[in-house]
């Protein structure tokens, strides 16, 4: 086996081995859904959110999943190009647009939700060999996030070291 730099390492590279591990298991999936039904995996929350709950304004959207508004927006422009999702008027604010999925967009998500459920699967078997409690961890994670997010958390460090000098 190679010499790992970043696990050698230890919490220092923490971030970069949570990225690492997202590139590793999210590379994979894109390319199952590109090469089995020709769809961009990062489509998948958002398309799975208005097939789920129904249309809604991008805002609301946006926060259910906790993305960045820049995200969104290039989610929503690349979905719409597929023509998978259609931007309309809202009828209760008109600086605002309600998202709904096209008759092609829901007829692609319930082909996404039969090779979701093969990824689920697969995730599965993954975490049972190597990770029991990681969603369990990981809720705790974000828990603990939305308790006192990151830049707090090296705030106070930061504040602490300042008084122990």
């Amino acid at each position: 086996m190679t010499h790992d730099y970043l696990r050698d390492a230890g919490i220092k590279t923490l971030g970069t081995r949570i990225r690492r591990l997202f590139e590793r298991l999210n590379s994979n999936v894109t390319e199952v859904y590109r090469h089995e039904i020709g769809f961009e995996q990062r489509w998948f929350a958002l398309g799975m959110l208005l097939h789920d709950r129904g249309p809604m304004n991008s805002r609301d959207a946006t926060k259910m999943l906790g993305q960045s508004h820049v995200a969104m927006v290039q989610v929503v422009r690349a979905m719409e190009e597929a023509g998978y999702l259609e931007r309309k008027a809202d009828p209760k604010d008109a600086r605002s647009k309600i998202l709904h999925l096209t008759a092609a967009g829901s007829e692609k998500l319930e082909q996404v939700s039969s090779i979701s459920q093969i990824v689920d699967q697969a995730a599965a078997t993954l975490l049972a060999e190597a990770a029991p409690d990681f969603m369990k961890q990981l809720d705790a994670i974000d828990d603990a996030l939305d308790r006192s997010n990151f830049a707090e958390r090296i705030q106070t460090v930061f504040t602490e070291e300042r008084q122990h000098s």
